[in-house]
Parts: structure tokens; sequence; C-alpha cells
């Protein structure tokens, strides 16, 4: 499954140990990242396909596929930290097996791939710490590949079964001639160039892009085409969010996000159709939400809003009562707009200022220690006499297992834990993107 992607700039000088205090000279770049790691934080994926201009390259689209991956920014005068990643290497094959038969693909295997800038910005910006020791690399470089073979080939990706969670990471500068200033000289063609794949972005198409000609490519000295052209075949019919470009040294940087599950896209949809008198009814949009696959299976969910960040509502199921996640994010989300009994129902006007994410949990399973216990990982369902209380993981202010435990009882009046029956869950937590 798909959790989320992202096209990302890689200015080795956002690297704090690299810029030295010039890092904020590419500011918005870092806000951009400073939004992906929000927006992707909670749901770390088991593997990466990470897209890189300047990664090994044999033609067509290449893997390199390693049992390590590491690196540094030496060459960039900072030698330390070091970036460690493990390797996919069953992954990687069977990826560029099933690619090969539409596209040229070329695999190299090796024990140990040192990775370039290309990839390191990205990941260093995206992931540190306990994450980063998580996170699986499959390694390409696209530049091979024609304009209408990138597209093609994230449309491809978008169709690719595993039960393992994945992410797709597409590195790439835009225009390296957007100013007189720039490294690679002035080019009239780099500003037009930029436009035309923020604005992309902004719409979700590849039209413009598709018709852009050799001539026009050739100028702009873009190195990031392909990146964003897989970027957004693989985002087709979902909401891709451009959250930042500059040209801060004349080279354009773009930072942009598409969640690859829907289920956020048809909360809002099903509250919206509560507003429309003369509408279809709710349950109608979450049958047309089925076009997704990752809607259809049985799954218990919570729905959350958020208003200037403080909660509006929030109701959920532990156990699915629906026949797929579509409708129970549909019931879940009109409960949690208009009959949570904290709140008041939400009005029209309040729908354009709330943001909301969806929480879709893994069946719970009784722990036989609290050891097993991870309040950053695992929600708890504590059970006593009757009374249960639930508590979704990753919550701000919960840092231990005992605070978990302490408020999952207390909200369902549960004194004490002794002789009570606990349950974790997992969850993977889907927010909108472009809503504070």
């Amino acid at each position: 499954m798909w959790y989320w992607e992202c096209f990302t700039p890689h200015p080795p000088i956002v690297i704090p140990e690299v810029g030295r205090g010039r890092e904020r000279e590419a500011e918005q770049t870092i806000r951009g990242f400073e939004g992906l790691r929000r927006l992707t934080g909670s749901n770390t994926p088991d593997f990466i396909l990470l897209l890189s201009p300047h990664a090994p390259f044999g033609g067509g689209i290449t893997f390199s596929a390693a049992e390590t991956y590491a690196g540094d920014f030496s060459m960039f005068g900072a030698p330390v930290p070091k970036y460690n990643f493990g390797g996919a290497m069953e992954r990687t094959r069977g990826l560029a097996e099933k690619l090969s038969e539409e596209f040229p693909v070329f695999l190299e295997e090796k024990q140990h791939i040192t990775l370039d800038h290309g990839a390191l910005v990205p990941l260093a910006s995206l992931f540190s710490g306990k994450k980063a020791g998580r996170v699986k690399l499959v390694l390409a470089n696209p530049i091979g590949l024609s304009l209408e073979q990138a597209y093609g080939l994230g449309q491809a990706l978008a169709g690719f079964e595993d039960t393992a969670s994945w992410a797709l990471v597409s590195s790439g500068d835009l225009s390296h001639r957007v100013s007189p200033d720039a490294p690679a000289g002035y080019s009239p063609a780099g500003a037009p160039f930029d436009k035309k794949v923020t604005e992309a972005f902004k719409k979700n198409t590849a039209l413009e892009l598709l018709s852009l000609s050799p001539r026009e490519i050739e100028a702009a000295g873009e190195c990031g085409l392909r990146s964003a052209l897989i970027f957004l075949g693989l985002g087709k019919e979902r909401g891709t969010v451009l959250l930042s470009y500059e040209a801060p040294f004349g080279v354009g940087y773009a930072v942009a996000y598409a969640s690859l599950h829907a289920a956020p896209d048809l909360a809002r949809s099903v509250i919206s159709r509560v507003f429309e008198k003369n509408g279809d009814p709710p349950v109608k949009e979450a049958e047309r939400f089925l076009r997704f696959p990752e809607l259809r299976e049985k799954s218990a969910c919570f729905v959350s809003l958020k208003k200037n960040g403080d909660l509006r509502g929030c109701i959920g199921t532990i156990f699915p009562r629906s026949g797929s996640l579509a409708m129970e994010i549909c019931e879940n989300a009109i409960a949690a707009a208009f009959h949570d009994p904290r709140f008041p129902p939400l009005s029209r006007d309040e729908l354009d200022t709330v943001s909301i994410s969806v929480d879709i949990l893994s069946t719970p399973e009784q722990i036989t220690g609290i050891e097993e216990l991870n309040p950053s990982k695992y929600g708890v369902v504590v059970e006593k006499n009757g009374a249960r209380g639930v508590l979704l993981p990753d919550l701000e202010g919960v840092e231990t297992v005992e605070q978990q435990l302490s408020i999952a009882a207390r909200k369902a009046g549960i004194t004490t834990l002794q002789g009570a029956l606990i349950s974790r869950f997992s969850v993977l937590r889907v927010r909108e993107a472009g809503r504070s």
C-alpha cells in the first residue's frame, strides 16, 4: 500500500551542518520540509522508493539495489553527521521486474552504495533518529525515461501491490538558470519552466509538462522533470499540494506532497454533502469513493476535526461496523462533525476553517505485559467490568506508557488497572494537506 509521496529539491545548504547559518537563505524550502514532516511524521512506511537524478545510471530507469546505503556531506564541508539506511534487495528486484514489462529498466546490485546529495538531502530532512533506522530504501534514477514514460511509470506504480507500506520521495531541482546569479548562468526559459512545474503541482495535471519541447527543457537546465512527472503520475486523481517554491540562488526549489490515501478527502466530502439539501445523501458519496482500493476493506477508524489547532470533534470505532472503510469513514465523519456531545454541531461556515484527519486502526491485540506498549507507536484499549477506555497513539503530551494507560482508564471511569484487560493497536494517520 502507498501511504504518501513527495517531491523535494536537494540543496545541501538547507542542512545546518552545511549551511552554517546560510540555510535561512532558503527559508521557504526549509518550511516546505517542515510541512512535509508534519504531514508524514506519523506514517513512516516500511519502504521508501527514492528517485534521484544523481544516483548511479545505466539507462532508462536505473535501480541500484544494495544491502546498505550510507553517506554524508563531506564534499560540502560536513563529514558529520553520517546517515545510514537499510536496503531492500528483494523488493527492489520485484519492483524492477514488474516495471520492466512496460518500461526500459536497468538493475545493478551491490553490497553497499554511497548516497549522493540528491538522496541525502530529502532523507536527512524527512527522517531522523529512530525513524531513519526504520526506513528501508529502494533507490532509482529516472533520467533515461522519456517524458511520457516517466508519467506512465508513475501511473504504473499506483497499481503496484504489496502488503507492506510504501512512500515515494521524488528528488529533483527545477531550473538551474532562473536568475543572473545562477551558477549555471541565466536563461529566460528558467522562470517560465519553473512556473509550469509548480502550476502542475497545484492543479495536479501533467499536460503542460508533457508538451515541453526538448529545446525548452535544455534551456531551463533542470534535473527534476522526470521525478516530477513520476510524482504526478502516481498522484493522479489525488490531492497534490505545492508546499513551497523559491529560487534563492537562481535555482528553483519546489516542495510538493500528495496523500495516496483518500480517507480525509472522503470525510470532508461526506460532511459537505450534509449541507446540500438537494444533493445526493452522504452514503452515495462513500460509494463513489470505493473506486479507491484502500477504502474497500473493512477497518475501524476515528475521524478528527481541528480548528485553529484545537479539537472540534472526534468520533470513532475500535472494531469495524460497516462493510468497508469508506462507509466507516462516512458514518464517523458525520458523527464527529454533528454529534460529538462535547461540541455544538459544525456549521457550514466552519467547514472551510477545520482540518480533518482519519486514523485507521488495526485489529486490537491483547498484550501480556506493558513492555509491549509504546505510546508513540501503539494506541491502547483498557477494559474492566464492562467499561472501555481508548487512547490513540502519538498524542502530544503523552510521553510514557503509564501516562497513556492512566488517561485511557480515566476516560472509562476505571480507577485501577488491576484486573484490567489491555490491548494495543497500530494506526495509519492520514492528514489533509494544505490545511493547518
